[in-house]
């Protein structure tokens, strides 16, 4: 298997490479070398900051972006997906009971980001934003959306474009090429090390209004049957212009993603291109008591002396 970079229609290949994403992260950082000497003609050429360089693994594209910092002596680049313009890019805009989509697409418009796909997200949104980074409001967008729906979305580019995908939803099953030939599953070829915890458990949630005044209780959620066994593990979230019929939902929502045993892991197995944060990868290791989808959280993709591997961190 070989790495190549390709840059203002050249391919050139590379040496060692990395990039990675997490769930709440926009975008992808990467990072590679590339073969270099001052005084060798033939390689002594560098990249340029801003130079645009596609990243491939075999004949899979791996990754597009934006280098963003070179080293003074030549070899060594760094970069990001262009997501990178809207993480550096701040603005003023005003959003009047507009749909989610409607808030995202108007955003994008304005920055020129072409959109991907989006799933329906009727939440409306009412709010004036100043002076905030691009990637913020499009979180806080997502975030509101959360709060109403239960759903978790992420950001991330694919193909050039903006996609929002819901957290979990998108289900793979990884495979790589042995040395005889074989197509194998990534998590057979894998080593497995974490843990399950109730340190993160919420069995109790109250959701209250934030007056300076008082504290009005507008809903609770709770578990009797956890509360019994794992003990009261409560939670209070505040929000000043939320309803009751809202309040329940969020604290019903709350209740549903936080009542649980957590198992987190760390997937250390051979690479594959379609393994990105939020998607969910299925594993049958039963020494490990490791069975079903897990959500992948981050992940950081190495490629070195021909290998290419990816250490992922896990959670159901």
């Amino acid at each position: 298997m070989e790495c190549k970079v390709k840059v203002n229609k050249k391919t050139i290949p590379c040496g060692d490479v990395s990039w990675g994403d997490s769930e709440d992260s926009l975008g992808m950082e990467f990072s590679f070398s590339l073969p270099f000497s001052y005084f060798d003609p033939q390689q002594n050429k560098t990249l340029k900051v801003g130079d645009i360089v596609t990243i491939y693994i075999g004949k899979k594209t791996a990754l597009q972006g934006i280098i963003t910092q070179a080293s003074l002596g030549g070899g060594e680049y760094r970069g990001y997906d262009f997501a990178f313009y809207l993480n550096k890019s701040t603005t003023i805009i005003q959003f009047k009971k507009a749909s989610a989509n409607e808030a995202i697409t108007k955003l994008c418009k304005r920055f020129g980001v072409p959109l991907g796909s989006m799933p329906k997200m009727p939440t409306l949104i009412t709010k004036l934003y100043k002076n905030e980074a691009v990637s913020d409001i499009l979180k806080d967008i997502l975030k509101k959306v959360r709060h109403e729906t239960g759903k978790k979305y992420k950001l991330r580019m694919k193909g050039g474009k903006l996609e929002i995908i819901e957290v979990g939803a998108v289900k793979i099953r990884p495979i790589y090429i042995d040395e005889l030939g074989r197509k194998c599953e990534c998590t057979h070829a894998c080593s497995i090390s974490g843990t399950r915890s109730i340190e993160n458990m919420k069995n109790s949630v109250t959701v209250a209004g934030s007056s300076e005044k008082s504290a009005q209780v507008k809903a609770t959620a709770k578990d009797e049957a956890s509360i019994k066994k794992y003990g009261l593990l409560s939670v209070v979230e505040t929000d000043e212009k939320i309803d009751a019929a809202k309040a329940r939902n969020r604290a019903k929502n709350i209740l549903k993603q936080q009542n649980k045993v957590t198992t987190s892991f760390t997937a250390e197995m051979p690479g594959n291109t379609n393994i990105r944060a939020g998607v969910r990868i299925y594993f049958n290791r039963p020494e490990a008591q490791v069975k079903g989808w897990y959500k992948v959280k981050s992940c950081t993709h190495t490629f070195s002396n021909g290998n290419y591997r990816v250490s992922c961190e896990m959670e159901n």
